[in-house]
């Protein structure tokens, strides 16, 4: 098992050239992996630019489940309850589907992984009305660790900050694994923090959480079901957003920024799995908007950008059913999907598979 000090991208690259990471890298990003010639440190550039990758011929695999007995609404207070017990027979039904009907699906997602692989499961709980849910975690928790016989502390929790998470209920006792945030809080930057050399973006810079590039060997993507006024929907790629130390710098450009994030080799490489918490979702509101729908679902795929393209479908198909008020989500705001195509992310036609 490598140290957590030890940078893990670099065996990646290497071994991704021969299939999908472009070819080669430019001098000036080869010399910007060294501090300035001032020998300032901290504008080090990392070696994560991804490039191009090789086009997805799709279709590509999307599995959802519905479970109209996974969420029980209270008529008096509108309060949302989940049962676990039929969310966890909602992701075992999901990951055997998506593994093509093996009935021990994690070696056939995660090839290569032992019980000493270091897995992070990337939630979200931005949004302090919907985040990602402690059953599906605490789920997929159980589900690992029943695949691959890891200990609790091989298996991290986490988002950008701490008190977000307790905020959402994650804690190792309620999910049984480690939980962390990036950082603390706002004003406590204690915790393992963000890469000290920085990667460029747009002609920007940003720095990616040691959790994602030290503390952990590979992500599974658990993203909560949201639409956004920016993105229009939030789902796999929209999740990374909470990777970054300056997410708020990318929004202007979002369209080409969000594809160009997800492509450095560290995020793209490490995530190898998304799971959508669609149980209790946002499908008319923003980033602190209450959930206003209960699709009662879980979906996965292997491929993120087919992933996304089903979530934004399926607000859709939601805002059709339950608000024929509400139109579509506006086209102009999900152009990333197609920069995302452009860049090798993945496909966006998908063969739906539904449980």
């Amino acid at each position: 098992m490598r140290p957590f000090g030890m940078s893990k991208w670099t065996r990646r690259r290497f071994l991704a050239g021969t299939a999908r990471v472009a070819a080669g890298v430019s001098a000036a990003t080869a010399a910007g992996c060294f501090p300035d010639v001032g020998g300032d440190w901290a504008k080090q550039r990392l070696d994560c630019e991804g490039g191009s990758l090789p086009p997805v011929t799709g279709p590509s695999r999307v599995v959802t489940a519905l479970d109209d007995a996974a969420v029980t609404t209270d008529p008096v207070t509108h309060r949302n309850t989940i049962d676990a017990g039929v969310v966890r027979d909602m992701l075992d039904r999901v990951l055997v589907a998506l593994a093509g009907g093996d009935a021990h699906p994690w070696p056939v997602l995660l090839p290569g992984c032992t019980s000493s692989t270091r897995i992070g499961l990337k939630v979200n709980c931005l949004n302090g009305n919907c985040s990602t849910s402690v059953p599906v975690v605490s789920a997929l928790v159980a589900s690992l660790r029943d695949g691959f016989a890891l200990p609790p502390e091989q298996i991290v929790v986490w988002d950008r900050r701490g008190d977000e998470l307790a905020r959402a209920g994650f804690t190792s006792e309620s999910v049984g694994a480690t939980v962390m945030g990036t950082v603390t809080s706002l004003d406590d930057s204690s915790g393992p923090g963000y890469e000290g050399a920085y990667c460029p973006v747009n002609g920007k810079t940003t720095r990616l959480s040691r959790i994602l590039t030290e503390r952990t060997d590979i992500t599974i993507n658990c993203p909560v079901l949201k639409t956004h006024d920016v993105s229009g929907v939030t789902g796999a790629l929209k999740n990374v957003y909470g990777i970054i130390d300056n997410p708020g710098e990318f929004h202007n450009d979002l369209a080409t920024a969000l594809p160009a994030i997800y492509a450095m080799v560290p995020v793209h490489s490490g995530i190898r799995l998304t799971i959508v918490d669609a149980l209790i979702a946002v499908t008319a509101g923003s980033t602190s908007s209450p959930p206003d729908a209960v699709p009662k679902r879980i979906f996965a795929s292997l491929d993120p950008l087919a992933a996304d393209r089903y979530a934004l479908d399926l607000v859709n198909d939601v805002r059709a059913t339950s608000n024929p008020g509400k139109s579509p989500v506006d086209p102009a705001s999900t152009t990333w999907l197609d920069n995302a195509r452009g860049l090798g992310l993945g496909a966006l036609a998908y063969d739906l598979v539904s449980l």
